[in-house]
């Protein structure tokens, strides 16, 4: 029977697996698939915002118009 979720296959070392364990007691998880998933969710946030900060940079250096430019009519 398909399931609607993909899995994924994870090789850790013992320790890490340790780890996962106990942020899961902490959390009163019911998996440590559950508390896998969130951490690689925040990890995902915030290498989303490292990627848009890096595109901001960027148009800091770009030539800026006033709104009243962009937006008056032309005669």
């Amino acid at each position: 029977m398909p399931t609607a979720k993909k899995r994924v296959n994870l090789t850790i070392e013992d320790d890490l697996y340790q780890d996962f364990e106990a942020l899961k007691n902490l959390r009163n998880e019911s998996s440590i698939s559950s508390v896998i998933l969130d951490l690689a969710k925040e990890a995902l946030e915030i290498n989303e915002d490292l990627y848009y900060a890096k595109i901001a940079e960027g148009r800091l250096h770009e030539k800026k118009f006033s709104h009243e430019t962009v937006w008056s009519k032309r005669k």
